[in-house]
């Protein structure tokens, strides 16, 4: 148990800095870039990051199940890396060759003018891809503090490629969606020196039926991670389909508030590790859960009541004077993402215990939150209405059927 805290501790620390540098890329590209480019910037990341939601699973296989290896048998790890990246590059080929097809349908869709911000994200999705597999071997590995110096450190590298491509060189939206595409490939780099000792070993047979076992976990778990990209995205891509002129009011609202998820969410890091680790002793033990949920409770809780407090001034320090009538949806926002942090919380212990009730709950709500954005969409003030609605909703009801599973439970 000390040994969860110290970890969770450091965790904290080290990829919330990471988060300060992912805010500061925020404000640089927010005060570069016009409103309408910045709404742009941030609807093709979220909608890059809906498109690849389903593949959100691979992680949280390979952790698994680079768990079950452990650092015993590094040649199988190596394995499964292997298959995976196999699998991923046809992947990866269909999506470049389906993103250049859909160009057209995107640029109507989203309102943009050029086709070279959509090639950027396509070709970063693509590349994007292979750094997932990395990241959770290291995870699965329980070098987990290693790998989120990584993730620290590459936002520090894009800080620096923003200050750079955006305000010295001036290449605006294309150059803020470079900044991600060049920042990935600096990542797999380092991943792979990280990652030596395995690359070195030989390939080894993996265990007799563990794709037939990981093809059971991954129907599930590729539902949260879609139902769960949507629920944190959808919104910013249909405020920029429906009110294309609000979408930078919005974003800004959306990026401030999302600090009351990420802040807190990176605790998650170590809880599923641990969960897993403690599934396949045939444990359980709940006390992990009820920890992260109070840190991630004070946490997000925290942020979310000085965003109500303070809006406006928050709003005018990072971003500027010209954002502020995002104050009202920066105060919405925050609290349905606090909210979407806990459930967060509750979705990856019951899946590290192979419990999946909770997606009933989850793809409810994003579907509640997509119907009444489409008939309800006259201003941005509404939608953040729903947002926080259908998260509420989603989280009560997990929670509810999570004490009904343990209290029935032997």
């Amino acid at each position: 148990m000390v040994s969860f805290l110290q970890t969770n501790f450091l965790i904290v620390i080290i990829l919330n800095s990471g988060n300060f540098f992912s805010y500061l890329f925020q404000l640089i590209i927010a005060r570069s870039l016009s409103t309408t480019d910045y709404g742009s910037f941030n609807a093709l990341v979220s909608f890059k990051m809906m498109v690849l939601a389903p593949l959100g699973v691979i992680p949280f296989i390979i952790t698994r199940y680079t768990v079950r290896l452990n650092a015993n048998q590094l040649d199988q790890v190596k394995m499964l890396m292997w298959k995976f990246f196999q699998g991923l590059l046809i992947i990866g080929i269909a999506l470049l060759i389906i993103g250049l097809l859909a160009l057209p349908w995107l640029k109507s869709y989203l309102h943009i003018h050029s086709n070279t911000p959509l090639l950027i994200a396509i070709i970063t999705a693509v590349v994007s891809l292979f750094a997932p597999i990395l990241g959770a071997t290291l995870q699965g590995l329980h070098r987990i503090i290693v790998s989120s110096w990584v993730g620290t450190s590459s936002t520090i590298i894009r800080v620096m490629l923003t200050l750079i491509l955006v305000t010295w060189l001036g290449w605006g939206i294309n150059g803020a969606l470079l900044t991600g595409l060049m920042t990935t490939i600096i990542v797999l780099g380092w991943c792979l020196w990280l990652l030596r000792d395995v690359l070195r070993q030989p390939l080894a047979p993996l265990p007799p039926g563990i794709f037939r076992e990981m093809a059971r976990y991954a129907v599930p778990v590729a539902l949260f991670t879609i139902f769960s990209s949507y629920a944190n995205n959808i919104d910013l891509v249909l405020v920029q389909h429906y009110l294309p002129e609000d979408s930078g009011f919005y974003a800004t609202a959306t990026i401030l508030g999302k600090i009351a998820f990420f802040v807190p969410a990176v605790l998650v890091m170590v809880l599923f590790p641990e969960a897993a680790k403690n599934q396949e002793e045939g444990e359980e033990n709940p006390r992990f859960l009820w920890i992260t949920l109070w840190g991630t409770a004070l946490l997000g809780g925290g942020v979310a009541l000085i965003c109500n407090l303070f809006p406006e001034w928050i709003i005018a320090l990072l971003f500027g004077r010209q954002y502020v009538e995002s104050a009202p949806l920066l105060q919405i926002i925050s609290i349905a993402m606090a909210l979407l942090a806990l459930s967060n919380v509750l979705f990856t212990y019951n899946l590290a215990h192979f419990r999946y009730g909770f997606l009933w709950f989850l793809a409810g709500g994003v579907g509640l939150l997509y119907s009444l954005i489409y008939f309800f969409h006259d201003t941005p003030l509404i939608i953040a209405q729903i947002l926080l609605l259908s998260i509420a909703l989603i989280f009560m009801g997990t929670l509810g059927w999570y004490v009904v599973i343990v209290s029935t439970e032997p």
